[in-house]
C-alpha cells in the first residue's frame, strides 16, 4: 500500500546495519545511530525498513507462501519427475544445496539482524525513559513492533529448520560472530517472554487505525500462535535417522494455556471481529481496502506494481502472449494452487467452497474464459482478476496486494483448540466459550444454515470430536496461507495425512476408467464411514466458454452464474461449468437446453497408466514407481520412504493406517550447505541429510 514511503523511510535502519560475513548484512553506514535514535521521525523510518525486509521475494514477498508451501490435503504443487532433485520442498524432496534456501536463510538473518540493530538502539535511546510519559509511550510501540517481526521470522525458522541459530544481540554487540544452533524449545520460550515484556504497552489497532502497521492484538495473537506450537509435536533428531515425532514440551498444556489466556485478551479487547463476509476479506485485500477491526489482525503491506506476488501466484490463471493479454488484468501464473479433491471435502454450502476453489482460467491470445483442466485448482481468495479497474496488460507480478499473516478467525479457533486441551473436551467451565468461538466461524461460513452451527458442534463435544472439528475449520478457512501442514504436524498428523493425500488421488485417477479398489476405504476415511461419497465425482466436465455471467433463474429473471462471494469481477465472461461436483450425462446436459456445451476430459489417467502428476508429487514420502519400474520396486506399485529406504506398501487401507504405524515424515529442511561452509565447523545438518 504505501511500500515506496516505507522502503525509501527505511533506508535508515538499514544504513545502520554493520556487515557481517556470517550474516551478509551489505549496508554502508551513512546515519550516526545516535542520531537516527535521538528523533523518532529517523526512528520511525528505522522501524520501516525492517517492515521493508520483510517484503523481499526470498522471504515473505513471495517464497514463504509459494516455495515453502507443503503439499496435503489443501495446498498442493504437482510434479511429474520421477527423479529426487532436491529441491522440490512442497513434495518433501530437499537436499543442502538447494538454492532457494540459502537465499531465504540470508534474508531472514539480515531481517533479524535489522530487528536487533533497531531494539538495541531504542532501547538506549535518551527519549526511552519513562519519565518522558509520551516519548516513552511512542517507543515502546516501536520496540514492540520490531520484537514482533522479529518472532514472526524465528518463529518461521523454527518451523523450516528446527533449531536454527538465534541470538538477540545484533553482529554490533554480539560476543560471538556465529550465532549458535539453538533448540527452537528454547526459541520458543524466548520469544514468549520477549513479547510479553512489550505487548501490553503497545496501541491497539482502533488508535494505530490501520492493520497495516502491528498492533497490541498482534503481539498477544503472536505470543499465542507460538505458544500454540510450543505445546505441540515437532519432529527431533534421532541419530542417522530422518527423526521422530514428539511433543516440544512435556508440560504442553502450560502452553496452551498461554495460547488461551493471549487469544482470551483479543477477544476481551473487542477490538476485532468477522463482520465483513468471508470473500470480503481478500477481496478488499484485491481493492487495496485495508478494514481495521474486522478480521484482518496484520497484514503485509504491499504496494501495486512496486513488489508482492499476491494475486499473481495465487489466483485464476490469466495467460499471455508476447508479453501482454488481451484484458487489463495482466499476467497471473497461478501456480500456488490447491489440492485437486479438496473442494470435494466441503458442505455444499458452505459459502467457502466455490469463492476459493476456482475452475476458470483465461488464455491468451484471445482471452476466452474456460475451464481450468489441471490436477489442481487455483485459489480463489486472492487474485489480479479482483483488482478494480486491472493493473495493466503488461503487468506480470509485484501486485502490490497485501496478505495477512494474522486474522482473527485464527484468534477464535487457537481459543477454542486451546480450552479443548486443557479441560478435555467442552463440558468444562469455558466450554460454552470455546463452543462460541467455534461458532463464530462457522456462522460465517454457512450464514443461510443456523443447523450446520450449533447443532454441528453440538454432536461434536468429546476432547477427540471437538478436536477434529476445529482441525476441519482450519483447513477449510486457511487454504493458501501456510497453515495446513502446520496445523497437521502439531497434532502428529502430517504422515498420515499425505499418506491418505496420496491414495485420494491415486484411487480417483483409477476410477477414471475403471474401478479402484481402494476408493470405497478412502471415501469411508474422509466422510465418517461413507465409502460412496466419491462415487459421483466428474471426470467430463460440461462447461461452456466465454459467456456473459448471466443466466435465467426458475422465475425467468436474470441472475448472475456466479454471484459477486463467488466471483467477485462481475464485468468479464465467465466459463459456465454445469457439473463442478457431479456426474452429468449428454442427454441430461442436452436438456438443458444450452448450446455450446463443451465435454473437459479431466485425465487422471489414461488407457490405465496413472499420470505421472499423480504418482509423483509427493515423491519424497510415498509415490507409485514408473511402469517399468525403478530401484524401489517393479512396475506400477506404491513404495514409502521409512528413513531413506523405499519399501512396497502392503498396508490395507480398509484399516485407516494412521501416523502411529506410518514412518515419520521429513518436512524439517536442512541447513543449506553454504551456512555450514561459513560456520566454521559449528554447524550440522540431522534427519538423515548428508
Amino acid at each position: 500500500m504505501k511500500f515506496r514511503n516505507i522502503f525509501i523511510a527505511g533506508l535508515s535502519v538499514m544504513a545502520l546495519a554493520s556487515c557481517s560475513d556470517y550474516l551478509e548484512v551489505d549496508a554502508p553506514s551513512q546515519n550516526d545511530p545516535d542520531y537516527v535514535f535521538s528523533d523518532k521521525t529517523e526512528m520511525n523510518n528505522a522501524l520501516n525498513g525492517i517492515y521493508a525486509s520483510m517484503m523481499s521475494g526470498d522471504t515473505y514477498g513471495d517464497k514463504m507462501f509459494s516455495t515453502y508451501v507443503m503439499n496435503t490435503d489443501v495446498d498442493f504443487k504437482t510434479n511429474s519427475s520421477r527423479f529426487l532433485s532436491g529441491a522440490n520442498w512442497s513434495r518433501y524432496d530437499a537436499d543442502p544445496d538447494g538454492g532457494a534456501i540459502n537465499s531465504t536463510w540470508k534474508q531472514q538473518y539480515t531481517t533479524i539482524e535489522l530487528a536487533n540493530l533497531f531494539i538495541e538502539g531504542a532501547e538506549s535511546s535518551q527519549l526511552y525513559n519513562p519519565e518522558k510519559e509520551e516519548d516513552y509511550k511512542d517507543m515502546r510501540q516501536m520496540i514492540g513492533e520490531a520484537k514482533v517481526m522479529r518472532a514472526i521470522v524465528y518463529h518461521d525458522l523454527t518451523w523450516m529448520f528446527g533449531d536454527p541459530a538465534f541470538s538477540f544481540n545484533s553482529s554490533r554487540t554480539a560476543t560471538v560472530k556465529i550465532y549458535p544452533l539453538t533448540d527452537r524449545a528454547e526459541i520458543l520460550d524466548k520469544l514468549i517472554a520477549d513479547l510479553k515484556e512489550v505487548a501490553d504497552d503497545m496501541k491497539s489497532t482502533s488508535e494505530l487505525g490501520t492493520v497495516e502497521r502491528i498492533s497490541k492484538e498482534m503481539a498477544w495473537a503472536m505470543i499465542a500462535r507460538i505458544a500454540q506450537t510450543a505445546a505441540g509435536y515437532t519432529l527431533r533428531p534421532d541419530g542417522e535417522s530422518y527423526g521422530k515425532m514428539e511433543r516440544m514440551n512435556e508440560n504442553y498444556l502450560d502452553y496452551y494455556a498461554i495460547a488461551r489466556d493471549y487469544t482470551q485478551k483479543v477477544i476481551d479487547s473487542q477490538t476485532h471481529r468477522l463482520g465483513k463476509p468471508f470473500y470480503q476479506v481478500f477481496f478488499d485485500e484485491c481493492k487495496n481496502v485495508a478494514t481495521p477491526g474486522d478480521d484482518v489482525i496484520w497484514e503485509i503491506p504491499f504496494a501495486k506494481t512496486a513488489n508482492g506476488k499476491v494475486g499473481y501466484s495465487h489466483g485464476i490463471k490469466l495467460d499471455s502472449y508476447q508479453s501482454e493479454t488481451p484484458h487489463v488484468y495482466g499476467e497471473a501464473k497461478s501456480d500456488v494452487r490447491l489440492n485437486g479433491v479438496y473442494r470435494y471435502l466441503f458442505n455444499e454450502n458452505d459459502v467457502r467452497r466455490d469463492y476459493v476453489n476456482q475452475l476458470t482460467k483465461y488464455d491468451a491470445p484471445a482471452g476466452d474464459a474456460m475451464f481450468d483442466n489441471n490436477y489442481t485448482v487455483s485459489n480463489g481468495k486472492w487474485s489480479k482478476l479482483w483488482v478494480p479497474g486491472g493493473l495493466g496488460n503488461q503487468t506480470t507480478d509485484k501486485t502490490g496486494i497485501n496478505f495477512p499473516i494474522m486474522r482473527y478467525t485464527d484468534v477464535l479457533l487457537m481459543y477454542a483448540e486451546a480450552i479443548n486441551e486443557i479441560e478435555h473436551g467442552v463440558s468444562g467451565p469455558n466450554g460454552a466459550k470455546a463452543v462460541e468461538a467455534l461458532a463464530q466461524v462457522r456462522r460465517r461460513a454457512f450464514p443461510n444454515n443456523a443447523e450446520l452451527v450449533e447443532p454441528y458442534i453440538a454432536a461434536r463435544s468429546s476432547e477427540e470430536a471437538f478436536r477434529k472439528a476445529v482441525l476441519d475449520e482450519r483447513k477449510f478457512e486457511f487454504a493458501g496461507e501456510n497453515m495446513r501442514w502446520r496445523d497437521l504436524v502439531r497434532h502428529n498428523l502430517l504422515a498420515e495425512n499425505v499418506y491418505w493425500t496420496f491414495y485420494r488421488y491415486l484411487s480417483l485417477a483409477e476410477s477414471s476408467e475403471t474401478t479402484s479398489t481402494n476408493l470405497s476405504s478412502v471415501s469411508a476415511y474422509d466422510f465418517d464411514g461413507n465409502d460412496e461419497a466419491y462415487d459421483k465425482v466428474p471426470f467430463t466436465i460440461r462447461n461452456i466458454r466465454s459467456v456473459d455471467n448471466t443466466m435465467k433463474d426458475e422465475a425467468g429473471n436474470d441472475v448472475p452464474i456466479y454471484p459477486e462471494n463467488v466471483f467477485p469481477n462481475q464485468s468479464v465472461k465467465v466459463c459456465r461449468i454445469l457439473n463442478p461436483y457431479r456426474t452429468m450425462s449428454s442427454a441430461e446436459a442436452n436438456a438443458l437446453g444450452l448450446s455450446n456445451v463443451r465435454e473437459d476430459i479431466i485425465e487422471w489417467s489414461k488407457e490405465g497408466v496413472i499420470r505421472n502428476e499423480i504418482r509423483f508429487s509427493l515423491r519424497g514420502y510415498i509415490y507409485m514407481t514408473p511402469e517399468e519400474g525403478d530401484e524401489n520396486g517393479p512396475g506400477g506399485v506404491v513404495v514409502v520412504n521409512d528413513n531413506g529406504r523405499y519399501s512396497l506398501d502392503s498396508r490395507d487401507l480398509s484399516t485407516f493406517p494412521s501416523s502411529k504405524n506410518l514412518p515419520v515424515i521429513r518436512y524439517i529442511l536442512p541447513i543449506p550447505r553454504a551456512v555450514i561452509s561459513r560456520a566454521q565447523g559449528q554447524y550440522e545438518n540431522k534427519y538423515g541429510y548428508k
